[in-house]
């Protein structure tokens, strides 16, 4: 029988255009192959490693000289990998491509769904939740760059809608897309649990009647702002291990709007400690201003970075109560307007007179020079 296998010394004087000299001199940044599914496995805080199917890009740069790149080869190293795919293993999975494409630069980006067991709420139900995670890496040289990417959607209830409605208050779900450089190893799992704790309440694949009744009574005790989503989240993130620089977005798919509402954060460790010692220097220095308590407690705490949510666990108050107090509808006990002014760096005399709160000790004083008080009172007036 004759074989039909092709035999290699038939193909030994192919042409091969993809080595020859190109004279345009211009260099590509980016050259590769782009949106091929290929399975992997992704490091599982639970079950060690997950099987999924990712999406997957590769590229080299291209010096001038050099026409084209030979395309093959990063299927070549792919199936040399057998689709173990981690953060930790990245930088030689790059180290390979580089060697195997004689590229200087080297880049892989891996987006696939990842899956996470969750129980609900109150029946304790399981049933898995998806989240599209990315895997962003590239290596310029012996410099590896790495970015983990993840978005999670949760539920987000209007503080101002709650505030102003006698029933109920407008929710949507919200899209928080996360990108993370870090030193240290993180788990997706940690990623995801930071993000849904700043969200008005967690989603879940599956809710029986008593777990939906608390996840929307816990949505509606916690409400939130698309710019409290994302300054929750960047403070819960920065708090992962080796967590160098983060961008965070959020997408507010509205349900009584045509639109979504959306607020982002870029933030490094470096911006970070410039504008906490800024802040730190300035915060005794806030001018007085004839604003009434709520806007003026806004004032001060915005102009800390501290979130509504932040401010309300501080003080052991529900965010919705902060708002109404922010709003002018409610007030603050002494010691609450005591933990404000702990929590702000302010004298609590300062905050409980601001909030038409006479603080004890200056009654006492009062009591003692009642016609000295008399006399300057009367002296205001006039």
């Amino acid at each position: 029988m004759t074989s039909t296998t092709p035999q290699p010394a038939l193909f030994k004087d192919l042409p091969d255009h993809a080595s020859e000299r190109d004279e345009r001199a211009l260099a590509i940044d980016k050259v590769g192959i782009k949106d091929l599914a290929y399975p992997i496995q992704v490091l599982d805080r639970n079950n060690e490693v997950q099987h999924t199917v990712a999406r997957v890009n590769l590229y080299v740069s291209l010096p001038h000289e050099f026409k084209g790149t030979h395309m093959s080869r990063f299927i070549e190293v792919l199936n040399a990998r057998r689709g173990e795919m981690t953060i930790r293993n990245m930088p030689s999975i790059l180290t390979d491509i580089q060697r195997r494409l004689e590229a200087d630069d080297a880049h892989i980006e891996l987006s696939f769904p990842y899956f996470i067991s969750k129980r609900a709420p109150v029946s304790g139900v399981e049933s898995l939740m998806e989240y599209g995670c990315t895997f962003r890496a590239s290596k310029r040289g012996p410099h590896v760059d790495f970015v983990l990417a993840v978005r999670v959607p949760v539920k987000s209830l209007c503080p101002c809608s709650k505030a102003i409605s006698d029933r109920g208050a407008h929710n949507q779900r919200s899209l928080v897309d996360v990108e993370v450089r870090s030193s240290d190893f993180v788990w997706i799992e940690d990623v995801v649990a930071a993000v849904e704790r700043c969200g008005s309440a967690p989603l879940f694949a599956l809710l029986k009647r008593e777990d939906e009744k608390y996840v929307t009574e816990l949505a509606y005790d916690n409400p939130k702002f698309v710019e409290d989503l994302v300054r929750d989240s960047v403070i819960a993130l920065r708090e992962l291990p080796g967590v160098r620089w983060l961008r965070v977005a959020a997408e507010n798919q509205e349900s009584i709007h045509n639109h979504s509402a959306y607020a982002e954060i870029e933030w490094s460790a470096e911006d970070g400690r410039v504008i906490q010692e800024s802040l730190a220097f300035s915060a005794p220095q806030l001018p007085e201003d004839d604003l009434a308590f709520g806007p003026w407690l806004r004032k001060q705490r915005a102009g800390r970075a501290f979130s509504q949510q932040q401010l309300a666990d501080h003080l052991g108050i529900s965010s919705a109560h902060l708002s109404r107090v922010e709003g002018g509808e409610k007030r603050l006990s002494e010691d609450a307007l005591r933990r404000v002014a702990d929590l702000l760096g302010l004298a609590f005399n300062d905050v409980a007179l601001r909030a038409g709160v006479v603080p004890a000790e200056l009654v006492a004083v009062v009591a003692r020079h009642a016609r000295e008080f008399q006399d300057w009172a009367a002296a205001c007036e006039g």
